[in-house]
C-alpha cells in the first residue's frame, strides 16, 4: 500500500461532517433570516412596500391586517427571533454543551410551528405570497431541520475510573 493511499482514509475521517458544519449553517441561516426580517421591519415603519422578484403579492401580504399583531409588525418579531437564533448559533460554535443544544432545538421547533399558520394565511386567506416572507419561512425550516444534526459534546471522564461520580466502571 502506498503512503498516499494509506493517508486517504485518515484524511476522510478528519473531514468535517454534517455535525461539525451544522453550527456554521445554523448561524449563517439565522443571520440571513435576521437581515431579511430587519429589512422588512424598516420597510414597514417607512411605509414602503418591497418589490417582489420571484412571486407576486408582496403588497397584499405586507399591508394586510395579518402583518401586525397587537401593534407589533411580524417582521420585527421575526428579526428578534432570528437574532436570538443567531445568538444561540454563536453559542453552538463556541460551546457544545447539552443545555445550549437543547435550547436551540426547542426554539427552532417553536419557530417551525409558528411558520405554519403564517404560510397558510398567505396561501389560503390572502392568496398571495411575499418573496421575503417565504424566504424567512424557508430559512426557519432550514434551522429546524439542521438542528437535528446537532450533537452535544459527550461528557469527559473526570476520575481515574472514567466515571464522573468517581465510581469504578465495571
Amino acid at each position: 500500500m502506498t503512503r498516499a493511499a494509506s493517508a486517504e482514509p485518515h484524511a476522510r475521517a478528519e473531514a468535517p461532517g454534517p455535525r461539525r458544519r451544522a453550527p456554521w449553517l445554523l448561524a449563517g441561516a439565522a443571520y440571513a433570516g435576521f437581515v431579511i426580517s430587519l429589512y422588512l421591519t424598516f420597510v414597514h415603519y417607512r411605509g414602503y412596500v418591497s418589490p417582489c422578484y420571484v412571486v407576486h403579492g408582496c403588497e397584499e401580504v405586507q399591508t394586510s391586517k395579518y402583518s401586525v399583531i397587537l401593534g407589533v409588525p411580524l417582521a420585527l418579531v421575526g428579526a428578534i427571533f432570528f437574532g436570538l437564533m443567531f445568538y444561540l448559533g454563536i453559542g453552538l460554535l463556541t460551546s457544545s454543551r447539552l443545555r445550549v443544544v437543547q435550547i436551540y432545538k426547542v426554539v427552532a421547533f417553536a419557530g417551525a410551528l409558528a411558520i405554519i399558520p403564517l404560510f397558510l394565511l398567505q396561501a389560503i386567506v390572502l392568496k398571495a405570497f411575499c418573496t421575503y416572507c417565504v424566504a424567512t419561512e424557508a430559512l426557519m425550516l432550514v434551522l429546524w431541520v439542521a438542528s437535528f444534526w446537532l450533537a452535544a459534546a459527550a461528557p469527559r471522564p473526570s476520575g481515574p475510573g472514567g466515571d464522573k461520580t468517581g465510581a469504578a466502571g465495571g
